[in-house]
C-alpha cells in the first residue's frame, strides 16, 4: 500500500468559492433528506397502521395483498401501502 500524498496549492479565494458550493450542497441534501422522509412519511403507511386503520389483524391484510384488494410495495421486509390506495378502499368500502 502506497502511503504517498499530493499536496495541491490553490487560491485562498479559489478555496473559499470552493467551500461555500460544498456547504450549499450539504445544506441542499439535508433539506432533500428531510423533505423525502416527510413525503414517505406523509404517502406510505406500514402494516401496522393499515391494520390499524381498517381494524382487521395481519393475516387479513395478507390475504387482502393476495386479492389485489389494493397496492403495496415492499422493500427488504418491510411492507408499505400508499395512502390514498387505502382512502379510495375505505371510501369504497362504505359505499
Amino acid at each position: 500500500m502506497n502511503n504517498s500524498r499530493t499536496v495541491l496549492i490553490v487560491d485562498e479565494e479559489l478555496f473559499g468559492k470552493l467551500l461555500r458550493k460544498v456547504e450549499r450542497i450539504d445544506e441542499n441534501l439535508s433539506i432533500l433528506n428531510i423533505s423525502k422522509k416527510q413525503v414517505l412519511k406523509n404517502n406510505w403507511l406500514t402494516s401496522d397502521e393499515v391494520c390499524s386503520m381498517l381494524s382487521i389483524g395481519k393475516r387479513k391484510l395478507q390475504q387482502m395483498r393476495s386479492d389485489s384488494s389494493f397496492k403495496f410495495t415492499k422493500t427488504g421486509k418491510k411492507i408499505y401501502y400508499k395512502s390514498t390506495d387505502i382512502d379510495k378502499y375505505l371510501e369504497n368500502a362504505g359505499k
